[in-house]
């Protein structure tokens, strides 16, 4: 126990079975006390899902950073080495299936988390790792540290199982344009050459100006298309990570069914809460979606080979 505890914490307990508890999925991302973003968008579908998830936080904010006031702090560095040491003393690395990071704050902390990346996947080879790679978006341009860039591409891009880029981080990681279909898949392989089994791109805008999102591997490339909705809110991004880790690892679901199930719960996320006229995602209609296949209305089709 860290010693910054007080010690009337410590305590033990009379009655706890010794039985480790199961877990899914680490996810290592920003949390907010209100609003969806990181981890407060990601871990309420899945555990709606059933899904086990132990969550580490990187930054504890009040809200995202858009509103006219923002409170709290990026973790300090000591403070995430601590809670992610303290995961590997619960062995939870060797329990869970992926690990999931996603906005990291700050190059100190980029290097402390490539560190337990380094350390945790030696100790569990079959962990599955997903890097979402959070450095900025066209309209905002980067949001991040520049040095967590090449922190991704350098100590963590080589460990990944799978890389969730939108299309503007997929230009920063890949140094390449990704203005089209066939520039994103272009450079997809460019990243599948230094590692990954699969990167998916989300926020490509085809000729027509709807959204496509692209799963790539080496032997295959899928598309799945739709049209653009009125609203920017937060956490769209993370919600379609997590889905698709969980769908391909832990329900076992091709990816192009994984794909299907993720982009038609964000898409009709987004819409119901256009619905509301609410400010931040409405959660709850994400895992209600990919609960019913029923619902999933936008199909994926081959993309181009070029």
């Amino acid at each position: 126990m860290s010693s910054e505890l007080a010690a009337h914490l410590i305590h033990g307990r009379r009655q706890r079975p010794d039985g480790p508890a199961p877990v899914d999925i680490i996810s290592v991302q920003s949390q907010l006390v209100y609003g969806h973003a990181g981890n407060s968008a990601a871990v309420p579908p899945l555990r709606q899902l059933g899904v086990r998830v132990a969550e580490v936080p990187t930054t504890l904010l009040s809200n995202a950073p858009f509103y006219a006031t923002t409170r709290g702090r990026v973790l300090p560095a000591d403070w995430l080495a601590d809670l992610l040491l303290g995961a590997r003393e619960r062995g939870i690395h060797r329990r869970a299936t992926a690990l999931i990071s996603g906005y990291l704050g700050s190059i100190d902390n980029g290097v402390v988390f490539a560190k337990f990346v380094d350390e945790t996947l030696v100790d569990a080879p079959g962990l599955k790792y997903c890097l979402d790679p959070v450095i900025g978006d066209t309209h905002t341009g980067p949001y991040v540290e520049p040095g967590l860039e090449t922190i991704f591409r350098e100590r963590l891009l080589p460990h990944a199982w799978m890389v969730t880029p939108n299309a503007f981080e997929l230009e920063r990681l890949s140094e390449m344009p990704c203005q089209t279909e066939r520039e994103c898949e272009a450079a997809a392989h460019h990243l599948l050459a230094q590692g990954p089994f699969w990167v998916v791109t989300h926020s490509v805008r085809d000729a027509a100006g709807q959204l496509v999102t692209m799963a790539v591997s080496r032997e295959e490339a899928w598309k799945i298309t739709t049209p653009e909705l009125p609203i920017d809110v937060a956490g769209t991004g993370d919600v379609l990570t997590a889905m698709l880790v969980a769908g391909v690892l832990l329900d076992q679901l091709s990816m192009p069914r994984a794909l299907e199930r993720a982009v038609n719960a964000v898409h009709q996320m987004l819409e119901a809460t256009l619905e509301r006229g609410i400010e931040e995602v409405d959660l709850n209609v994400a895992a209600t979606v990919a609960r019913d296949p029923t619902r999933w209305i936008f199909r994926v089709a081959p993309a181009s080979r070029g």
